[in-house]
C-alpha cells in the first residue's frame, strides 16, 4: 500500500513538471538573440540606460505610452543583469540597455510624417523614439517594425563604440493583457538567458 502510494505520488510530480514545462515552452513564444562576434564581452562590468526618458511620446488609437510598464521593465532588465554579476554604473556604464516593445498599432500602419525629425519607430510599442546607435555589426538585423505584434527586444550598447553589440527578444512576451510584474520578469529573465553570449539553455 506504502510503495504504491509512493509511485502514485511520483508519477504526479512527473506530471506535473511535465506540465510545467509544457506551460514554459508554450506555442507562439520564440526567444532568440543575435551579437557581434567581435565583442568581448567578459569585460562589460556595469550597465546605464541609453536614454533615461522618452525623447517623444506619439500616441495612437490602439495604445499609448505606460510609465508603469516601463519602469517594470527597467527594474526587471536591472534586476537580471545584477544576477549576472554587473553593477548599475554611477557614470561612465561599460554597458548601455535599451529595450523596444510592440502591444499597439503595427508599426508599418503608422505613417511616416507622425514622426518628428530625428525619431522614428521605437521606444514604447514600436513608437515614440528611435535610438540612435549603430546596427551596422548585428548579423542579420532586423528594424523593429519587422517583429510582430507582442514581441519585447532587449538591446546592449558599447558606449565606446555607440555599436549595438548584443539583442535578444522573444515573441508573445508581452500584450495589452499580459503586462504585469511576473509576465514581465518572465520575458525579460527568457531573454536574457542567452547573457553572456553562450550561456542561453537552447
Amino acid at each position: 500500500m506504502g510503495a504504491s502510494l509512493k509511485r502514485h505520488g511520483i508519477g504526479a510530480i512527473y506530471t506535473l513538471l511535465f506540465l510545467l514545462n509544457l506551460i514554459s515552452c508554450a506555442p507562439g513564444s520564440d526567444v532568440q538573440a543575435s551579437f557581434d562576434r567581435a565583442t568581448d564581452f567578459q569585460r562589460f562590468r556595469t550597465f546605464g540606460w541609453y536614454q533615461a526618458t522618452p525623447a517623444a511620446n506619439i500616441q495612437s488609437g490602439q495604445a499609448t505610452y505606460s510609465t508603469d510598464i516601463d519602469k517594470r521593465l527597467r527594474l526587471a532588465i536591472e534586476s537580471e543583469l545584477v544576477k549576472k554579476g554587473l553593477a548599475p554604473a554611477t557614470s561612465d556604464p561599460d554597458l548601455l540597455l535599451a529595450y523596444d516593445l510592440n502591444i499597439g498599432q503595427p508599426a508599418q500602419d503608422i505613417p511616416a510624417d507622425a514622426f518628428a525629425p530625428g525619431f522614428g519607430y521605437g521606444y514604447s510599442y514600436w513608437y515614440g523614439y528611435r535610438y540612435n546607435y549603430d546596427t551596422s555589426r548585428l548579423p542579420d538585423y532586423r528594424t523593429v517594425a519587422a517583429y510582430p505584434k507582442g514581441t519585447l527586444i532587449i538591446d546592449l550598447i558599447d558606449p565606446d563604440t555607440n555599436q549595438l553589440v548584443w539583442r535578444g527578444w522573444v515573441t508573445d512576451g508581452i500584450t495589452e493583457t499580459k503586462a504585469d510584474s511576473r509576465e514581465i520578469n518572465r520575458a525579460v529573465a527568457s531573454i536574457l538567458s542567452g547573457y553572456p553570449v553562450g550561456t542561453a539553455a537552447r
